[in-house]
């Protein structure tokens, strides 16, 4: 009965993990992948956002600036 049950669980266990890891494992290198392609394209786009939000930045910045100047 023990050696049953064991050999039940061995399989059990050994069956799920086996497949999922190297499923994940290739699934996660593809989606990187195509994320990443996504990603550098908008990269680009992303600078100009950047940009704007320095801008923003310098904006605050120069309130705080200002402020002092004030004072």
């Amino acid at each position: 009965a023990s050696a049953r049950k064991k050999k039940g669980d061995s399989a059990s266990s050994t069956t799920p993990p086996t497949p999922t890891p190297p499923t994940t494992v290739v699934a996660a290198p593809r989606l990187s992948a195509a994320a990443k392609g996504d990603k550098t394209d908008e990269s680009d786009k992303g600078s100009d956002d950047d940009n704007d939000d320095n801008n923003d930045e310098t904006v605050k910045a120069g309130s705080e600036s200002d402020k002092d100047d004030d004072d």
